[in-house]
């Protein structure tokens, strides 16, 4: 049996999966497997997923894309390891990623997350995520330090709030307990939802940044894609039923309208991730996209409230203390609006 295993959701990737399989074949670390779940690829990512020899390689595929969340569920159901480690087919591993991912989970049972340092490849001195999410009070999120330079401050390991479905580990007893990834996201915002889910059973998420992921972001879905901004949308709503104590559900649309208000600015300006959004689309499509994801949020409603009340089985993190974690990995509208 493997001490981890790795789990590749494939979804048309052919030009990415062979440098990612690569950083995980040259591995120090060696008791390991590779579990790659190829969504229906439409490419040539099915051709060359057969012809790879490796024995640490497991492959698995499926008759249509079933998105994110369940092509982890299935990878899980088809691992074996102690530590399961998730990973995009977009990235690139340093040699030693493996074995000190793992590392954390000594220092403490209650760790059942760790987070690594992920970079951008093409600008490897620059942060795509240093430890997860900050989260901001409606359920959307943004990665810890994205788009900053790499310094001292992001090289000290601790404790933060959620790693970031991009690459993140994770004890195999944490998931049985409590559930991998909701397959209603389809796209985005599930690794958020996980996290939260694994906060709020008491669980702690640990940054260790000598575990080093070079990711090539959003090479398959698009950095500001429609489909990206609906399910971004759509899905925070989804965080915020299931994860978030009452109280805040019931005051986040003030915190929606500031965020609106600010990305109103934003695209005004033409900066931020809404600015580059309608570099490409118009302001209306824009606005039309936020009008039918919040519409299709609303409409799931009962089905997600269902959810939440399931999830109160395995909380044992009350709504206060949950609020102070939110508190302490506050995430600022202003940043939220005007950085990519």
């Amino acid at each position: 049996m493997p001490e981890i295993s790795v789990i590749i959701v494939n979804y048309n990737g052919e030009k990415v999966l062979e440098e990612c399989l690569n950083s995980l074949y040259n591995q120090s670390f060696k008791d390991f497997e590779i579990i790659v779940v190829d969504n229906n690829s439409q490419d040539l990512s099915k051709d060359f997923l057969k012809n790879q020899k490796n024995e640490k390689l497991k492959v698995v595929f499926l008759d249509e894309n079933t998105g994110f969340g369940k092509g982890n569920n299935i990878g899980f159901q088809n691992s074996k390891g102690k530590f399961i480690v998730i990973l995009n087919n977009d990235t690139v591993v340093d040699r030693d990623f493996l074995s000190n991912i793992i590392k954390p989970f000594s220092l403490n049972e209650e760790i059942g997350m760790v987070a690594p340092l992920i970079l951008f490849k093409k600008n490897p001195d620059t942060i795509d995520k240093a430890g997860g999410h900050l989260i901001y009070p409606d359920g959307l999120n943004r990665g810890r330090g994205c788009q900053e330079k790499l310094s001292e401050k992001y090289l000290k390991a601790g404790y933060v709030l959620i790693p970031d479905g991009c690459a993140a580990c994770f004890k195999r007893e944490v998931i049985e307990k409590c559930g991998f990834f909701d397959e209603d996201f389809f796209l985005y915002g599930e690794d958020t939802d996980l996290g939260l889910r694994y906060v709020r059973a008491g669980y702690k998420c640990y940054y260790e940044p000598s575990a080093v992921v070079y990711h090539n972001h959003s090479a398959i879905a698009g950095e500001y894609s429609p489909l990206k901004a609906y399910y971004v949308e759509r899905n925070r709503v989804f965080v915020l039923i299931k994860n978030f104590p009452f109280f805040c559900i019931f005051i986040s649309p003030f915190f929606t309208f500031v965020r609106y208000f600010f990305q109103a600015l934003s695209v005004f300006m033409k900066k931020g991730t809404a600015g580059e959004f309608v570099k490409s689309q118009s302001s209306f499509e824009l606005i039309k996209i936020l009008f039918k994801a919040n519409v299709d949020a609303l409409k799931m409603f009962p089905e997600f409230w269902k959810k939440r009340r399931e999830n109160k089985k395995i909380f044992i993190v009350s709504g206060l203390s949950f609020c102070r974690k939110i508190k302490d990995f506050f995430l600022s509208p202003v940043e939220l609006a005007f950085k990519k």
